[in-house]
């Protein structure tokens, strides 16, 4: 680690110790009581919202002004908010489909602390057997009408929240003390066609002052609808004459078609063409430029999709008393249910084998697709000597059968549609309480957050149900099904999870003396908190029955208690510190003590400075800790002890395996350190100028060896390489499994620069002007895989942009408010680091699109208050109707989510009347 950033650290410690001997009593002097407001990342009230550390907000205008109608998009036009993050836009997260999360720095979303009004949240159950994760927080199921403000902390704030506040903490502060009645509607689509469609209404109801009558009482109910948009809808929202040319998109190609092809069949192995089974196919192409011999062709993007469906509906209640004047009670209650909806081309079977396994670890194999001999749909069913049957093959002529043979098919199961519904019902109650206790500011709550999470997927194949209906002939390929038959060959699978989080909390702080730069005070506080996870799979898909599907399963729980200090010592005028610390103890992997150290100095008027550090850490999940299990599969693995030298014929040299991901309870937690310094600068009265560099680094970060690394170093793991008993004494049996353990493998390092320049303009009677400027440099971002390997840079490859920021002016006249904004984000190689680009592009001449462009677009917005207790006010995105940069990683979609979007040309029209 580069020594510099802990000159930080050791400029606020010699500071402070210079200053402790000026000290003075407490001072009998009036002085004018200044308003003290709580800002995220510290439990004492300052009275400057520009802390020692970094915070961003995003207030209500501001979420007004951007159009933006979930959390997710709204937090991705941050700049500190970068790759590695999920989106529930389409199904591409796999087994975490339907959720959104946050990710800074591009450390991934388990870094990233979310909180609601300073408490947390349960994660989403789910565990996606990709990454195994769990520790993902699904933003988009709160509601967007509920919230007041955004607090973004930039910096590690384990010492004050504990697990997870690696790379940052996203604080969402919800409204409070509303009087009145309110309603508001969004309506959002792209300009020319429609398409995708979003609808929000939302009703806010509240009665009460507290200042006034005690009291307050507020409730709100949000709906929200989003349309689901298929890639054949619009295929050129994207550059689909190059990913046409390039990857057939949109183009029958593919073999596995409706009503299929014939093939040879040889217990799994791939086949040689035979003919179409009927010649009823829809999209029939000849075999080869030289073979006019037709198959049967289907075109498999034709049901991906840009956008899923999504409908939400949310609901908000909260209560304060005022029980004297200087405590109030306080209960709020939110529930929402999210429901998405995922299209996708219907399932395929070809000849060849797959290989699965159910969740006892047991391997399962299908040996491909065939009709028997006897099947009535086999056209050598009734073949003899006399009556021989003639298919055509590859090479433009044909093959004589003499016996009925059992025939390989490549089939599209086109009446079996193929999709996801996911749903996430949220259901979040607190009840908390203030007062003044012997001068203590005192600050307590119960929380309880339950997620519960279901998943109903269609189209899957039953692997009884598959052979039940080639034995009997039940099921028509190419033909019409009963309900009945395809009831049998795909059942409906429901997978689900639930995840809950308890807590009581308790907090004060008060003044504990006087010295020269003012009050010092102190603030203690404790939790202990109860977290429960269980993620099962449906029995069918358990038992093994749905064929190459994965397996995600997970249960277990733990009690967490934390006890935690903070100290400001303002010892000389003008300066403004911190000190944290934060002791805790998990019942499953042991304890953890972080702490934080800041300091703020005012130098002049209109010139500061401020430094932080922190370390932190990341409690393991409980679905890498305690009892689960995450199966997937794959195939091409190489074992290196019965396949020394690459051999095609050697089936040892591309094995299709079960892999499993398996908890280990001797995990530790992942642990960081992290720096900030910073200068906050006002050259004049209506100009800002705030920078901060940056620096975390992470270590011991869980992660697994790829199955490959752990056959090639298998006496290192005993038991994770799991073989069959061999028929020849003395030797090896063939690899069916791998079994792979979280472990704490990786260590990452990234700094970079936050800036943020705002200049005012007054311009008489013509209104105000505002000019920001606002982004992220981020200089390196390092990762390395595995303690003794060496750092890799991903900065500059694939979805880690260098940069990322915004110009935007807004001015307002009477009523009338608009704003236009400049955003940019850079581009980036389309591959790995360590990795090439891929050889279709550079074989075609389009190496030059190895590189995603950068993503720069307008947007503009206008809004208007003049008619008494209404708000009207239009958001127009990329006005320049910019597709986005081609990523040739996503040869359907045609750019990745993370990076940019489809939607091109992007109104958004918005109203609320209050009354």
């Amino acid at each position: 680690m580069n020594a510099k950033p802990h000159l930080i650290a050791i400029a606020v410690l010699a500071l402070a110790t210079q200053a402790q001997a000026q000290a003075t009593m407490p001072s009998t002097d009036a002085a004018p009581k200044l308003e003290r407001v709580e800002v995220t990342g510290s439990m004492i009230k300052r009275t400057d919202r520009e802390t020692p550390t970094p915070v961003s907000v995003i207030t209500r205008d501001d979420i007004e002004r951007s159009g933006a109608t979930t959390l997710d998009e709204l937090m991705r036009m941050d700049p500190s908010v970068g790759m590695g993050g999920l989106d529930d836009l389409s199904s591409g997260n796999g087994f975490a489909a339907g959720t959104s999360s946050i990710s800074m720095r591009g450390m991934g979303s388990a870094a990233t602390l979310v909180l609601i009004n300073g408490r947390r949240i349960s994660p989403a159950a789910v565990v996606d057997v990709n990454s195994g994760q769990s520790t993902i927080f699904n933003v988009n199921s709160i509601p967007m009408s509920a919230i007041k403000r955004i607090e973004i902390l930039k910096s590690g704030a384990s010492s004050l929240y504990g697990s997870d506040a690696l790379a940052g903490v996203v604080n969402i502060i919800l409204r409070d003390d509303y009087e009145g009645r309110l309603i508001e509607f969004n309506a959002k689509q792209r300009v020319d066609d429609g398409l995708f469609k979003t609808h929000t209404v939302t009703g806010v109801f509240g009665f009460g002052d507290i200042a006034r009558n005690g009291y307050n009482v507020m409730a709100g109910v949000e709906l929200f609808k989003r349309d689901g948009v298929g890639i054949a809808e619009a295929p050129d929202l994207v550059q689909s004459e190059l990913l046409t040319k390039l990857y057939n998109r949109m183009v029958p190609s593919s073999t596995s078609s409706w009503p299929g092809n014939l093939y040879t069949y040889n217990n799994g192995s791939s086949g040689s063409f035979r003919g179409m089974l009927s010649s009823d196919c829809p999209t029939p192409a000849p075999y080869s430029s030289t073979v006019s011999t037709p198959r049967c062709l289907w075109d498999s993007d034709r049901f991906d999709q840009y956008t899923g469906g999504q409908d939400r509906i949310s609901g908000f209640l909260r209560g304060s008393w005022s029980v004297n004047a200087n405590s109030t009670v306080t209960a709020e209650l939110m529930a929402s249910r999210t429901r998405n909806q995922y299209e996708d081309s219907p399932t395929s079977r070809t000849e060849s084998l797959t290989t699965w396994g159910d969740s006892k670890g047991n391997s399962i194999q299908f040996r491909g697709l065939a009709l028997p001999a006897n099947h009535p749909q086999n056209p050598t069913r009734l073949a003899s000597s006399a009556n021989p049957v003639l298919l055509p093959n590859s090479s433009g002529t044909t093959t004589r059968y003499t016996t009925p043979t059992v025939l390989g098919l490549r089939y599209r199961f086109a009446d079996l549609p193929y999709d996801r519904e996911t749903q996430a019902d949220n259901l979040r109650a607190v009840v908390s309480a203030s007062t003044v206790i012997a001068g203590w500011d005192v600050d307590g709550g119960v929380l309880a957050h339950r997620q519960k999470n279901s998943v109903q997927l269609n189209g899957r194949l039953s692997l009884s149900g598959l052979n039940k209906v080639l034995a009997d002939g039940s099921y028509i390929f190419g033909g019409v099904n009963s309900p009945e038959v395809l009831a049998i060959l795909s059942p409906k699978i429901n997978d689900g999870g639930s995840s809950q989080t308890s807590s009581i909390d308790l907090r004060g702080s008060r003044e504990i003396g006087r010295l020269a730069g003012g009050a010092a005070m102190l603030g203690l506080g404790s939790e202990f908190r109860h977290e429960g996870f269980e993620v099962s799979a449906d029995p069918v898909t358990a038992s093994g029955d749905i064929i190459g599907r994965g397996i995600g399963e997970a249960r277990g729980s733990r009690n967490v208690a934390a006890a935690y200090a903070e100290l400001q010592l303002p010892f000389v005028k003008d300066l403004e510190t911190q000190a944290a610390v934060r002791a805790e103890r998990y019942t499953d992997f042991g304890s953890a003590i972080t702490a934080k150290l800041a300091g703020k100095y005012k130098i002049a008027s209109g010139l500061a400075v401020r430094g932080t550090w922190a370390n932190g850490f990341r409690a393991p999940s409980l679905s890498q800790v305690t009892k689960s299990s995450v199966f997937a599969f794959g195939s091409g693995y190489r074992d290196p002890k019965l396949c020394p030298v690459v051999d095609s014929s050697n089936g040892n040299c591309s094995l299709s395996l079960s892999t499993v991901s398996l908890a280990n309870p001797n995990l530790e937690a992942e642990k960081s350190d992290s720096y900030t310094v910073g200068v906050l600068f006002e050259p004049t009265k209506s100009t800002d100028v705030v920078v901060d560099y940056w620096y975390i680094e992470r270590r011991g970060e869980v992660d697994r060896l790829s199955a490959q690394d752990i056959l090639n170093r298998e006496a290192e793991f005993p038991g994770a390489v799991m073989r069959l008993e061999s028929t020849e004494p003395g030797e090896l049996g063939r690899v069916y499994q791998v079994r792979r353990p979280y472990l704490n493998l990786a260590k990452s390092k990234t700094h970079g620069v936050d800036y943020e320049v705002s200049h005012r303009i007054p311009l008489a009677d013509y209104g105000r002007l505002r000019l920001t400027l606002k982004g992220t440099h981020t200089a390196t971002r390092k990762e390395q895989l595995e303690a003794g390997r060496a750092f890799v840079e991903t900065l500059g490859f694939y979805k880690m942009p260098r940069n990322k920021g915004s110009v935007s002016a807004n001015w307002t006249l009477g009523a009338w408010s608009t704003s236009a904004s400049y955003n940019f984000q850079s581009g980036m190689q389309s591959f790995y680091n360590g990795s090439s680009c891929d050889a279709t592009l550079t074989a075609g001449g389009y190496a030059d699109l190895c590189r995603i462009k950068a993503w720069n677009t307008v947007d503009a917005s206008v809004s208007y208050k003049g008619f008494r207790g209404m708000r009207l006010s239009a958001s127009l995105r990329n006005l320049a109707d910019k597709r986005p940069p081609l990523d040739p990683n996503q040869t359907t979609s045609g750019y990745s989510s993370s990076v940019a979007n489809a939607y091109g040309r992007y109104l958004s029209v918005s109203g609320s009347y209050e009354f």
